[in-house]
């Protein structure tokens, strides 16, 4: 009879870590994504009041609102640059979460080789178990056929 592997309580245990991992890098990918696409937002907002704020100017504008439009800028900004430093944030969170996954990836991926080594060695403990019976078997026929 075969023997259970030992470390199979680890296995499933690291294969339960892996997918939590996993889980936790699409949620950082998530979260990346949104914030670039607020960022890419952002970026195109700031662009398009620069356009207006080009074609005010073209136009005519009186001082009023030309510091109203020269703050307004300047708070797009900084908002682009927090945006900026929030997508920052996100990757370094996504690398992080990627770097963990690939730790428990690799603990699965050796406790998968110590099953395949515990199942193998199994197969050959069994082939010999019953190439012993076998032996015996015959050294008894062999008896019972000389006497």
């Amino acid at each position: 009879m075969a023997r259970r592997f030992q470390f199979d309580f680890l296995l499933k245990l690291a294969a339960d870590r892996r997918e939590t991992a996993a889980r936790h890098m699409q949620e950082a990918a998530q979260r990346l994504a949104g914030a670039r696409e607020r960022q890419q937002q952002i970026d195109g907002f700031r662009e398009e009041y620069r356009r207006r704020f080009t074609d005010s100017g073209q136009r005519g504008i009186n001082m009023t609102q030309y510091r109203d439009f020269q703050l307004f800028l300047a708070k797009l900004d900084t908002a682009v640059e927090q945006q900026s430093e929030e997508v920052a944030r996100c990757e370094a969170r996504m690398e992080q979460a990627r770097q963990a996954f690939l730790e428990q990836e690799r603990s699965v991926k050796a406790f998968e080789a110590l099953e395949t080594r515990h199942q193998h060695q199994e197969v050959m403990r069994e082939a010999k178990r019953e190439q012993k019976l076998s032996d015996e078997w015959a050294s008894k026929s062999k008896e019972t056929q000389n006497k």
